[in-house]
């Protein structure tokens, strides 16, 4: 039986019941990817130069109106108090949002009754914008105010009675009246699992914020050229999932996260490598062409990720699961989060205090989203079960890494003589192998593919397809070809 490889779309994907409907074409979401610009408000820090280069170099890019830019004077370090967030924040941030006619509102009001005072709430009835994206110099995290007490705490579990934030995640319910919101522990993510994109917005109690940051200025700033460069030439690479191997026990969400993560991408045709060993993986492990990676949970980056030259592709996400994994942003060498942007990630998540591990994002709905088409934004706030937490959100939320139709991108690809031609025809075989196809009949499709001679992706999938298939003759052949073509 002959294979004909072509690239099929994944219309959704169903993680919890691991169902899949895969049909011909290509994810119709071009038209809303278009003109998001003008759904989003983009803040710096006018304390410093370099924080309005990165916003103005990204509304340009984005095309964000110049009145939907605006600084505000903030300390320069990572972390701000409660009192000098509200105030030079949150408050002026609020102001400008109903000064620009950019929330509408109206009011309502609740009589007094015995047991309790009347009082008077402030309603969002309609926002123009549904991304805030914070420009490098923008405070990071809210620290801990030891005099705020608030009597909803003491109903907390005492783990949860703090008020200390990430600053993103304290932005994220702009809209809502503050009497609403208790500031100590986390509030519940009104849109956590949402299959709609569009419904994700302020409001139904969402403000989709992420930043623009990293270990530099100039870092933050190629965090838009790189998501942009992927939605022209498309996310192309190998998936890396790191677990721990765990069995039993109170971390076994974490792991049965990242495990079925990279089912969920293997299924979607992504050359997926899963490690599910205890240690991290270690330095010597290859980690080439890295479009994707998930994995936890060590404090500090390390492994393949300390090599000088780590091979992220242009519009690769990298997440790596740790309590204090974005503590500090500005750095290259601390934690995971600065790393992984130091060393070429597009985008990233962290916390930047202890979250708890159910209070972290859930990458299978994660990657999930991702593949249905949201933004790197959406899938971001769509994954998170809980706001006003501990979740900094690190590149362009307007990113879709799967914006433009695949046939679009093929022809595309072929018309430059691309070698990303290759990773599609690699999709294409993963996918033959997913849907039932047999091994014999995949590789009589690759052989016959100029790219398996000439490509050294392809040429190592066929070696390794061979190996598979018990030819070790054939196995050694392609990769010694492979060598010859100068892999990474």
């Amino acid at each position: 039986m002959s294979v004909k490889l072509t690239f099929p779309k994944i219309k959704d994907c169903l993680l919890g019941s691991i169902a899949f409907l895969i049909v011909s074409g290509a994810p119709g979401i071009n038209a809303e990817v278009t003109g998001l610009g003008k759904s989003a408000v983009v803040v710096y820090n006018n304390s410093m130069p370099e924080s309005k280069e990165v916003a103005l170099h990204y509304a340009k890019l984005r095309k964000v109106p110049e009145d939907q830019v605006i600084g505000f004077p903030l300390d320069k370090k990572e972390t701000i108090s409660r009192d000098k967030f509200e105030s030079s924040l949150y408050k002026p941030l609020y102001q400008f949002f109903k000064e620009q006619e950019l929330f509408e509102t109206d009011y309502e009001i609740v009589p007094a009754t015995r047991k309790s005072p009347g009082t008077i709430y402030q309603n969002l009835i309609k926002s123009k914008i549904r991304f805030l994206i914070l420009c490098y110099g923008v405070p990071v995290r809210i620290q801990e105010d030891e005099t705020l007490e608030e009597l909803a705490e003491k109903n907390m579990r005492v783990e949860l009675r703090y008020n200390r934030a990430a600053v993103d995640h304290e932005l994220s319910w702009l809209g809502r009246d503050p009497k609403r919101v208790t500031l100590a522990g986390p509030i519940q993510n009104p849109l956590f699992g949402t299959q709609k994109a569009m419904e994700i917005k302020p409001e139904n109690g969402v403000m989709i914020v992420a930043r623009l940051d990293g270990p530099s200025a100039a870092i933050a700033k190629g965090l838009v050229d790189k998501a942009m460069k992927a939605e022209e030439m498309g996310i192309w690479g190998r998936a890396y999932f790191d677990a721990r191997g765990l069995k039993t026990g109170p971390y076994l969400q974490g792991d049965s996260w990242i495990r079925n993560t990279a089912q969920l991408m293997a299924k979607a045709g992504f050359e997926t490598i899963l490690d599910d060993q205890a240690a991290t993986f270690a330095a010597g492990d290859p980690l080439s062409h890295i479009a994707f990676y998930a994995g936890w949970y060590a404090e500090h980056v390390s492994g393949p990720f300390l090599r000088d030259k780590v091979e992220f592709m242009p519009g690769a996400i990298a997440y790596h699961l740790h309590s204090y994994s974005a503590s500090i942003l500005r750095t290259s060498e601390k934690h995971w989060a600065g790393p992984l942007l130091n060393k070429g990630a597009t985008a990233t998540m962290g916390c930047v205090y202890e979250p708890y591990l159910g209070a972290t994002p859930d990458i299978g709905i994660f990657f999930e989203r991702l593949l249905m088409g949201f933004s790197f934004g959406e899938a971001a706030y769509a994954c998170q079960k809980v706001l006003s937490w501990q979740t900094t959100v690190v590149g362009d939320p307007l990113y879709h890494p799967l914006s433009k139709p695949v046939e679009l991108l093929q022809m595309e690809l072929t018309e430059k003589k691309s070698p990303l031609l290759a990773w599609i025809r690699m999709i294409a075989a993963n996918q033959a192998l997913q849907n039932g196809a047999e091994k014999t009949a995949v590789v009589e499709a690759l052989e016959k593919d100029i790219l398996s001679q000439t490509h050294p992706v392809l040429c190592e999938k066929l070696g390794d397809l061979y190996f598979s298939l018990n030819r070790p003759e054939d196995a050694q052949e392609s990769y010694e070809r492979t060598l010859l073509l100068d892999p990474s």
